[in-house]
């Protein structure tokens, strides 16, 4: 990918990332994290997968619920717009549609289970503690709707990885987790 591609990628994702739960800084996170896995698993494509890591969320801000397909349509007009390749755009898109956790769907590509992977290993771990009781507050609810979080979903991201890579670095940030919960419980 060319370096004025990844500008206009990169700056649309500054621009609509506006969630502070969701922002450009998670963004970035997911794209490490998406090439972490990528250079383990050897054969996904990495332009994709850095379009798909970036603008993943775009549509978290305007559309909660739906911002995975909101999103996806988001990301084809902002790839068609710059000049990424027209024929990897329906794959980030497939990504991106695919990405959301309350959803269930499976990746069925490389790069749709390494954004899979890396966007749920963002919600684990100490950065995934500190989002669930940021987003938490954001919203003004009680402290118990973050307590309530972990079982519910943090506790159970770990077991839904796809890659070999993510469940080994997933591994870590369950553990995290749970020591963090037994500290509360003292």
């Amino acid at each position: 990918m060319d370096a004025k591609t990844k500008a206009a990628i990169l700056s649309s994702a500054k621009r609509l990332l506006t969630d502070p739960t969701h922002d450009f800084e998670h963004a970035k996170r997911v794209e490490k994290l998406c090439m972490k896995i990528a250079k383990a698993e050897k054969k996904a494509d990495r332009g994709v997968l850095l379009a798909a890591a970036y603008l993943h969320d775009v549509a978290y801000p305007s559309d909660y619920a739906h911002h995975h397909l909101l999103g996806a349509k988001m990301a084809e007009r902002i790839l068609k717009g710059c000049s990424f390749p027209k024929e990897k755009i329906p794959s980030v898109c497939s990504c991106i549609s695919k990405h959301r956790f309350s959803t269930a769907h499976k990746g069925e590509t490389i790069e749709e289970k390494i954004l899979q992977d890396a966007d749920k290993l963002d919600s684990m771990g100490a950065i995934g503690i500190a989002r669930c009781y940021y987003w938490t507050g954001q919203r003004k609810l009680p402290l118990q709707v973050a307590h309530a979080h972990f079982p519910e979903k943090l506790l159970k991201l770990s077991s839904l990885m796809n890659t070999k890579e993510g469940k080994r670095i997933a591994k870590e940030r369950h553990k995290c987790m749970q020591k963090f919960l037994a500290e509360l419980e003292n």
